[in-house]
């Protein structure tokens, strides 16, 4: 059975996917998300937007007192608060100072966009050039992405799964994700084959917000989104869900979530303390200090090493039961880049095995190099 609901927006799916219960209080009830990052966030694209309209309309590159009048109409239009007017104007302005705007290949910014199966979204900015399109994605956020999280990123996929089929002609389709804290990027490049079930997983989505519908239903659900949500929950917001001892599983399930949701809160927070760090020093907390320390690690290649042990006629005084092995982690890229090794490894393998109180998905290993 096909699901069809009135609109299928990016960023609502996207929302749907993380928690269902953020996804009611912002798509179906209108609770506006007034944090300081989102605010950050959509005051930066309303100055950018505003800076490259002003480059399309005079086919400019680039113009310092042109991105000064569009922060002035950014800042304005987004209704930024003025507690964030300082930062905003810092790291736009030196974003406009690094950005070259190609006006040649041009197609469009910030235009609202629907395919024909009422799949919806909003490119910053789209280059349609002969050799390609490229759809460009501003991030203010602090921790670029490698391409291998670009190329799994449900943004960067949806875009580009519709951009194929509202502009179906271009050789080729590349996303890219623009960091403008740092003036880098990330660029992947996407083909037909990497969309062989996305149409089956969007519609997979939107079966799961219809019966949530239906059933009135939108259970919150911990995950990374935690750290920057600040909306009404039950698993943020109840400190009777975590008792010191309970004995039946509702109330294990109930503290598994909320750990979730700490840990994610707790990972966001040092991320955030080690940028501030960063710049501005060690904080210290009753006698403990936060900084960023150096850290020495040392390692030998082992081709030396070995050469050394052979020299001292060293080999003998290591007996099977002396401790010196090599890791599996540390021989890991060599069995990748050469499967065959495994196999001739497995019968050396000295196995340890012990326990400890994690949280994995189902699939992943428990294993240490």
């Amino acid at each position: 059975m096909t699901i069809t609901l009135p609109i299928l927006r990016r960023s609502a799916i996207q929302t749907a996917t993380s928690c269902l219960h953020r996804y009611k209080a912002i798509w179906v009830d209108g609770v506006p998300d007034q944090t300081d990052l989102a605010l950050f966030g959509i005051a930066f694209h309303a100055c950018a937007h505003a800076y490259i309209q002003r480059l399309v309309s005079l086919s400019l590159k680039a113009d310092a007192e042109e991105a000064a009048i569009a922060f002035r109409e950014g800042i304005a239009s987004s209704l930024t608060p003025q507690r964030l007017v300082g930062k905003l104007r810092d790291l736009f302005l030196l974003w406009a100072e690094r950005f070259e705007f190609d006006p040649e290949w041009f197609l469009l910014a910030e235009e609202h966009q629907i395919s024909k199966t009422d799949q919806t979204f909003t490119p910053d900015l789209v280059y349609g050039r002969p050799d390609g399109l490229e759809i460009l994605d501003w991030k203010t956020f602090w921790h670029p992405l490698s391409e291998a999280q670009v190329k799994q990123d449900f943004q960067a996929r949806f875009y580009v799964f519709n951009a194929m089929r509202i502009w179906p002609h271009f050789p080729k389709y590349t996303f890219t994700q623009s960091y403008v804290r740092y003036g880098t990027q990330t660029s992947v490049t996407f083909t037909d084959q990497d969309f062989a079930a996305f149409a089956a997983e969007v519609e997979a989505i939107a079966g799961v917000i219809a019966e949530a519908t239906q059933r009135n239903e939108w259970p919150a659900t911990a995950g990374p989104e935690c750290a920057y949500c600040e909306l009404c929950c039950p698993l943020a917001d109840s400190p009777a869900i975590v008792p010191k001892r309970f004995t039946v599983p509702e109330q294990a399930v109930t503290v598994g979530s909320w750990i979730l949701a700490a840990e994610a809160q707790l990972k966001a927070a040092k991320k955030a303390l080690k940028a501030y760090c960063a710049v501005n020093g060690a904080v210290s907390v009753k006698g403990i200090d936060f900084d960023n320390r150096l850290v020495v690690s040392r390692a030998y290649p082992i081709d030396k090493v070995l050469e050394i042990l052979r020299k001292r006629n060293l080999f003998g005084a290591f007996d099977e039961g002396s401790g010196l092995t090599i890791s599996a982690s540390a021989l890991a890229k060599l069995i990748k880049a050469f499967p065959a090794l495994a196999e001739d490894l497995a019968p050396l393998e000295i196995r340890k095995d012990s326990y400890r109180f994690s949280a994995r998905k189902p699939e992943d290993e428990d294993e240490e190099g």
